[in-house]
């Protein structure tokens, strides 16, 4: 089953681009500003196709070209945003003035460039070499905001390894830590009252929350917690679950008094949290109702 946790939409308050000098670490970059509407990463891969006589169809490919394109536009239309979008080195731009037309070279970049990610997490495209195409717009019209778009060609960086020339995507501050669950009343080998519905409660150790999808009680195969009595063989005692995102505790309801006798609490690894993770083992728990 899918995680609704890795749907990513819209953008955070934190979405940047950072414009670096080729090479340059991200502590050297500029701000380029806020952003408008988002960014636009293309790739694609240009293949040729494998044939032999002896098969119909096409038994292998082979990429033979690869591209990528930044494009997003910037709110600030400053002089320095609009160099860059011409493809300008930031010196072009200066004394409050940005002169342009038949330059000889395209100064190229590192792009910096944080965005949301799955997760929670914060996701951060990192691209090694960059020229601007110098395709660009500003409109100034009436009662219209004026910004300015800016398209970058990804460059292959023949100073990185094979298969990572254009760049990198990492994801940090993403919940990776696996929930955990104990017995905390009775505790595990502690005794409740026979003849009662006391409820079995279950503590989470968790910094987020539970994905309740995954919290399934029964015998099928996607049940993540069972009680059962007895232990040749244990029998499944008809209860219900109820989780409480406040206090972060599952609690398990007989359907009829508890019988007195023993036992077993199993939660399963299918049980994850919100952000996928799932119990790192089984969890094995036991009481006593008398």
């Amino acid at each position: 089953m899918g995680n609704t946790a890795n749907i990513v939409v819209g953008i955070n308050n934190d979405s940047t681009l950072r414009v670096a000098p080729y090479g340059a670490p991200e502590s050297q970059s500029v701000d380029a500003g806020f952003i408008k509407g988002g960014v636009t990463i293309e790739h694609s891969e240009t293949r040729r196709e494998i044939k032999v006589d002896q098969a119909l169809g096409t038994v292998d490919v082979v990429p033979t070209d690869e591209s990528m394109k930044i494009k997003l536009s910037l709110s600030e239309a400053t002089l320095g945003n609009i160099a860059l979008a011409f493809g300008y080195a930031d010196s072009a731009a200066a004394g409050g003035s940005f002169s342009f037309g038949s330059k000889s070279s395209v100064p190229c970049r590192t792009l910096y460039i944080n965005v949301k990610g799955p997760g929670g997490a914060a996701r951060k495209y990192t691209f090694w070499k960059c020229a601007p195409t110098g395709k660009t717009s500003q409109a100034y019209k009436r009662d219209n905001e004026t910004v300015v778009d800016v398209e970058f060609d990804a460059l292959c960086d023949l100073s990185q390894p094979a298969a990572c020339r254009f760049g990198q995507i990492a994801d940090s501050g993403a919940d990776t830590a696996a929930p955990s669950v104990a017995m905390s009343a009775p505790v595990s080998g502690g005794t409740l009252g026979a003849g009662t519905k006391t409820p079995v409660v279950l503590a989470v150790t968790e910094a987020g929350a539970l994905d309740e999808s995954s919290i399934r009680y029964g015998g099928d195969d996607d049940a993540t917690v069972l009680a059962l009595r007895g232990s040749a063989p244990a029998v499944l005692v008809a209860a219900s679950l109820v989780y409480d995102r406040a206090l972060k505790t599952i609690a398990i309801t007989p359907a009829d008094n508890w019988a007195a006798g023993a036992y077993q609490v199993v939660v399963t690894t299918g049980l994850r949290d919100a952000s996928g993770n799932r119990l790192a083992q089984p969890y094995l728990g036991n009481f006593t109702a008398a």
